[in-house]
């Protein structure tokens, strides 16, 4: 496959549409008329990914942290970003991120996460919804399959594990051709009678403008007939973090074990007030937000839980929280996303064995724990 047929491949996959605006998702890098052959997976990419993907002659890697994310004035060697990116386009290696999106969406590390904690009643934090739309268009009824495939391929009809939800419904169309028209069908200045099928599914906002291309180009008439409704329906498409209670209350001791083992951590820092140290304290109902919890102290404080367990929190926040009497549990950034690359490997598996078995798939090696810690 070509690089990008992969990317709208990965867009869909990955829910692009979901990420937030201040983000940069998808390809950052790459020609994409080229075949790709090896894909690695890593959460970022430094000089030692470079090297490991160099090494494997790797032609397109996928990141969690976009390499471009904020605005750079220049790509020269004396700068590391630089370096890298003129090592990665003069070795031809494509680059691909899913950042906030893969946080967002379903299936995602949040939802990883929660399933390794086994939390249960689940709500999302800050929860997102899109908006969504009601398309109709009327079709000759010999065309209806084929307008509809359009429909269905352009994501029309598509929620969660279902897709091509479309409803149809049988009728009689008119039109009268003017002098300067050019009908598909009937006579100019002549009332024509067609029996048609109105197609009638939901689409995204940001899907519309492809959905009402694809259609048009397969539809045979010169002005085909379509409605577009706005839905005041809200459906969740995730949210930023997870919110969920522990099969059973732990106290302090016993939840940090309990993460310690179910996260894979090797250590982490914890937050509380000072008045409850010594205290017997129960954990009942977790917050989980992976990566930074900074931007979001205000939508934190005026949530109800037991113990936050983030990437990372600074010094302030954190006293706010200890003020709250809230158990906040900074694990790392690198290491509240590190999952990351085992959930990508096992979809390309999926996708491996089912569309392109000749695919080669690694994950980095790369350790993405970049904080270290010295015990005296």
């Amino acid at each position: 496959m070509l690089l990008k047929e992969f990317t709208t491949y990965f867009d869909g996959l990955f829910c692009s549409e979901l990420a937030l605006e201040w983000d940069n998702v998808g390809l950052i890098i790459g020609n994409e008329e080229k075949k790709i052959k090896k894909i690695l997976i890593a959460l970022d990419i430094n000089s030692n990914v470079l090297q490991e993907a160099l090494n494997l002659n790797i032609d397109l890697i996928i990141s969690h942290h976009p390499l471009i994310f904020k605005p750079i004035k220049n790509i020269v060697s004396s700068n590391p970003i630089g370096k890298i990116i003129l090592n990665l386009i003069g070795n031809d290696i494509a680059v691909y991120s899913a950042h906030t999106n893969f946080d967002l969406f379903k299936n995602g590390i949040s939802d990883y996460v929660v399933k390794l904690l086994n939390l249960q009643n689940l709500e999302n934090f800050m929860p997102i919804s899109e908006k969504w739309f009601k398309f109709a268009i009327f079709v000759p009824k010999e065309f209806q399959e084929k307008v509809r495939e359009a429909m269905c391929e352009a994501g029309g009809g598509k929620w969660e594990d279902y897709s091509c939800c479309t409803f149809n419904t049988e009728g009689t169309g008119t039109f009268k051709p003017g002098e300067s028209s050019n009908p598909f069908t009937g006579e100019k200045g002549k009332l024509s009678y067609v029996d048609e099928v109105k197609i009638e599914c939901i689409i995204s906002e940001k899907k519309l403008p492809y959905l009402l291309k694809s259609v048009l180009e397969v539809h045979p008439y010169e002005e085909p007939a379509y409605d577009i409704y706005p839905l005041y329906n809200k459906f969740e498409s995730g949210g930023i973090g997870k919110l969920g209670n522990l099969l059973k209350p732990l106290d302090e001791k016993e939840f940090f074990k309990f993460i310690t083992s179910k996260l894979r951590l090797k250590n982490f820092r914890y937050i509380c007030n000072e008045k409850n140290q010594g205290n017997k304290i129960l954990v009942n109902k977790v917050l989980l937000l992976n990566g930074s919890a900074n931007s979001l102290i205000n939508e934190i404080l005026s949530t109800n839980f037991d113990a936050l367990i983030c990437g990372e929190i600074d010094y302030h926040n954190a006293q706010i929280l200890a003020e709250k009497n809230r158990l906040v549990v900074e694990i790392g950034h690198g290491e509240s996303e590190l999952f990351f690359v085992d959930i990508v490997y096992n979809m390309l598996i999926k996708f491996k064995k089912n569309v392109n078995p000749d695919l080669k798939i690694f994950k980095s090696e790369q350790s993405c724990n970049l904080w270290r810690y010295f015990f005296e």
